[in-house]
């Protein structure tokens, strides 16, 4: 009897590996090779294309860009376990939902080139990607496009506000899309925004009961949205 719960058990944890080796690991990773590939390209043909000094500029946001996918499709291959989730179907579409709504804007129609906002834009999508990659960096093995606490992470951008991923990324869509953005591309940025600040509050929460001693001390200290580098570390 003994040997049969054993192997139920053996069992039940094989499928949660296998479940979690094929889509929370595999398929992530798969997903942002796509985009990794394509970032491979358009840094070939920048730097292909430099001619004046503004293009310089459009080559380091092509980097950072690069070096954005790469972390993420490392850091999903090399996750953590997760000690708290939000597998709620609502919250599944929401993140899901709004990352792709930030990867298709850009691809939108309808949009016009604005020659004036072109340096602004491509400024902010520099600072924006990064402050993500500089996020990134900090949180390593513990990202998720889903809400889930795996380690609390609270040094570099961390102790300047408490989601700097989120916002580094909100600065890069609007970058991106900024200086050739349609009605259609600005309704997908103002969602995937939407679906940010829902995503960091349900993070919020799933992290206060993972680590229910150190998170609340830690929001006290720290801002939720914009960096304050005088805040008590």
């Amino acid at each position: 009897m003994a040997a049969e719960v054993v192997a139920t058990r053996a069992e039940r944890r094989s499928g949660a590996y296998w479940r979690d080796l094929v889509l929370g690991r595999l398929v992530p990773s798969v997903f942002f090779s796509l985009f990794l590939a394509r970032e491979l390209v358009l840094l070939w043909g920048g730097i292909q294309g430099i001619q004046r000094p503004l293009d310089l500029l459009f080559v380091a946001q092509q980097v950072l860009a690069l070096t954005y996918f790469t972390l993420l499709v490392v850091l999903y291959a090399v996750r953590l376990p997760r000690r708290g989730t939000d597998h709620r179907l609502f919250v599944i579409f929401i993140a899901f939902s709004g990352t792709f709504a930030a990867i298709s804007a850009s691809f939108l129609p309808g949009g016009t080139r604005r020659e004036g906002l072109v340096l602004v834009a491509d400024i902010l999508a520099t600072v924006g990607l990064a402050y993500s990659v500089w996020g990134l960096a900090y949180l390593r093995r513990s990202f998720s496009i889903i809400p889930e606490a795996r380690r609390l992470v609270t040094g570099g951008p961390y102790g300047l506000s408490r989601h700097p991923v989120y916002l580094g990324e909100v600065v890069t869509a609007i970058g991106v899309n900024l200086a050739t953005a349609g009605w259609l591309s600005a309704i997908a940025i103002v969602y995937f925004i939407v679906c940010e600040l829902l995503r960091l509050r349900w993070e919020e929460r799933i992290l206060v009961l993972a680590f229910p001693s150190e998170y609340p001390d830690y929001a006290r200290r720290v801002p939720r949205y914009l960096p304050n580098p005088f805040a008590r570390r």
